[in-house]
């Protein structure tokens, strides 16, 4: 997916709005007709010239140096998540289009190694991921804990569209909100890192297309990449569930991540899973 001009100005627009003009010694509600600052603002603050911060929010073709865009982020008052974010857009906006017939990012070969990685982790469940959210494999635990979104064809597997298109996805996760958040904000992130990637580009647009849930957060222009965190499901065998995980990144496959819910060996929570993975309630492993 070749990255529009339209999401580096719409990121600007969508941080600027944000941000308290008091904040910077602005007056708020004074004569502005937009919430946070002016572009005027955002440029005397940033030190460059309001009509080359113009032309970036328009989406111009513009090369702008690490310390202008270093500038902006402090203006803008980003955090580091945002600031490589923006660095990543103004850099994609200033390729040139990629050629066709390039080759996607696939990242999504599993060597069997990590198969035998991920069952080794037993019995906390452990699967490998790639950035189009696609479940590629996992141990039996894995599979018993997320079969509500293997088991289904349409969902293909990719967790996104399991949260936006399936019914099953709402009541599957029990913060449904703030999971569709980090989800449209993790593709957010990926879709700048991976703009050529096809697969990706048609996930998203048939997502907008389909979700108004989903296109109101990308339009939003939130960003969010977490690496640890927990989640909070109600797994229709066995209730209820939470569970930390942590996610690391496979080096030496670049694009996939192995996900693990860290569960303390004889816990209550370690019996439960044990009882879901005896009930033979899990989804066939990937072909």
């Amino acid at each position: 997916m070749a990255a529009e001009d339209s999401d580096l100005g719409g990121f600007l627009r969508s941080r600027r709005a944000r941000v308290n003009p008091t904040s910077f010694g602005g007056a708020a509600g004074i004569g502005r007709r937009v919430p946070g600052l002016r572009r005027e603002e955002v440029a005397a603050l940033a030190g460059i010239s309001v009509e080359y911060y113009a032309r970036l929010e328009r989406g111009r073709k513009v090369r702008v140096s690490e310390n202008v865009l270093n500038a902006i982020a402090r203006a803008l008052d980003l955090n580091d998540l945002e600031a490589t974010h923006l660095h990543d857009l103004a850099h994609c906006a200033e390729k040139m289009p990629t050629a066709a017939g390039a080759p996607d990012h696939h990242g999504d070969a599993v060597r069997p190694a990590l198969q035998v990685i991920t069952d080794a982790l037993a019995p906390m469940p452990a699967w490998i991921t790639n950035y189009r959210m696609d479940f590629l494999a996992g141990n039996r635990e894995a599979r018993a804990l997320y079969a509500p979104l293997l088991t289904n064809p349409e969902d293909r597997g990719n967790r996104a569209r399991f949260i936006f298109l399936n019914p099953a996805g709402r009541a599957f996760e029990r913060r449904w909100e703030g999971v569709a958040d980090e989800t449209v904000g993790a593709l957010r992130w990926y879709a700048t890192r991976h703009p050529d990637d096809r697969e990706l580009s048609k996930l998203i647009l048939d997502l907008n297309s389909r979700s108004t849930e989903f296109r109101s957060r990308w339009d939003d222009h939130n960003i969010i990449h977490n690496r640890s965190g927990d989640v909070h499901v109600n797994h229709p065998a066995i209730g209820d569930l939470e569970l930390p995980y942590e996610r690391l990144d496979v080096t030496h496959d670049p694009g996939l991540s192995l996900f693990i819910h860290v569960v303390e060996a004889g816990s209550p929570l370690a019996r439960r899973l044990a009882a879901l993975v005896g009930d033979g309630t899990s989804a066939p492993p990937s072909a």
